[in-house]
């Protein structure tokens, strides 16, 4: 489904205000040390000794269209149609190790469902159940991380840097493909948000993630993303709504030397997060896509049909 007219004129309004309009408004109202968990990602240093963890579930399912090529009539149809959904569960545990709270560490562990369905019109919610008679369900620890998270610049502690590896520990062969824990990751992630009046922020978020080749999958692949939320505080500051966009690609090196495009999504979300204290918050995420390209010809994720969803909690000590 391509995007209409009106709401691609939406969509570079908002990216216009953003980008454009937010350094006249940072000039106006200045800085702010708000604590912020809009994304699932916290970007504040902790103090020394403190402890923060986090804990979200993001269930992703769309269908997937298989075309078949038709050489005597020069066309292709579709020859079959599959519900793809997975469930990714990450824990994560920082430590505050400075003692004038410029870095910190952190370790996580990600739990990940994983189901292709035959029944296409079946529910995302399978995820969750065991085999069936159209489809297999796979789970398993996938992943275990290290996190380092620095603030740069001690005068503009609205930006931090996040570095992190994440390693595959499931051991079985079909699994690790099944769940797409076969290679190690490394990722590089920077944060900015910013106040712009009493209750209107503005958060930001970009991330270049490499899948490192290896004897399972012998090709490097890189995800680059980035993310923009316009955050509301509706009552309080203990309520938040923050609409945003998500753009994500997927590359992989080609033989020329540089880097091909595999597939793309840019996505709309809208967002709640509670927060009656600053030690703890709940986090609702939901998302919608203006483009969802495969990439490919033969395999086509149907727009129409795609939901994502994310819950979290965020806990301070």
């Amino acid at each position: 489904m391509k995007p209409s007219l009106r709401t691609l004129r939406l969509v570079f309004l908002l990216f216009y205000s953003m980008f454009f309009c937010a350094p006249l408004l940072w000039c106006q109202y200045g800085k702010s040390d708000r604590a912020t968990f809009y994304t699932g990602i916290s970007p504040v240093i902790l103090q020394k000794d403190a402890v923060e963890a986090n804990f979200t579930n993001s269930l992703t399912s769309f269908w997937v269209a298989v075309n078949e090529y038709l050489p005597a009539y020069n066309a292709t149809r579709v020859a079959n149609r599959y519900r793809f959904s997975r469930l990714e569960q990450l824990a994560r545990v920082s430590y505050g190790f400075s003692p004038d709270a410029r870095w910190d560490l952190g370790a996580e562990l990600r739990y990940t469902h994983s189901r292709l369905d035959d029944e296409a019109r079946s529910s995302p919610f399978r995820v969750f159940e065991g085999d069936t008679g159209s489809g297999n369900t796979y789970r398993g620890l996938s992943y275990l991380g290290l996190r380092f998270r620095a603030m740069p610049f001690e005068s503009l502690p609205e930006l931090t840097l996040q570095a992190n590896a994440q390693f595959p520990i499931t051991r079985q062969e079909e699994l690790r493909l099944r769940l797409g824990a076969q290679r190690t990751q490394l990722g590089l992630m920077g944060t900015f948000y910013q106040q712009f009046n009493a209750t209107t922020y503005l958060f930001l978020q970009a991330e270049w993630r490499v899948h490192l080749e290896n004897d399972e999958n012998p090709i490097t692949t890189h995800t680059p993303s980035a993310s923009a939320f316009l955050v509301l505080d509706l009552w309080d500051q203990k309520w938040y709504a923050f609409p945003g966009l998500t753009y994500a690609m997927a590359l992989q090196k080609v033989r020329s030397g540089g880097l091909a495009r595999l597939n793309r999504q840019f996505l709309g979300s809208v967002g709640l997060l509670y927060q009656p204290d600053t030690r703890y918050g709940f986090l609702f995420n939901a998302q919608l896509p203006f483009i969802l390209d495969s990439g490919s010809f033969y395999t086509e994720w149907v727009s129409e049909s795609y939901s994502s969803f994310t819950l979290g909690i965020r806990l301070w000590y």
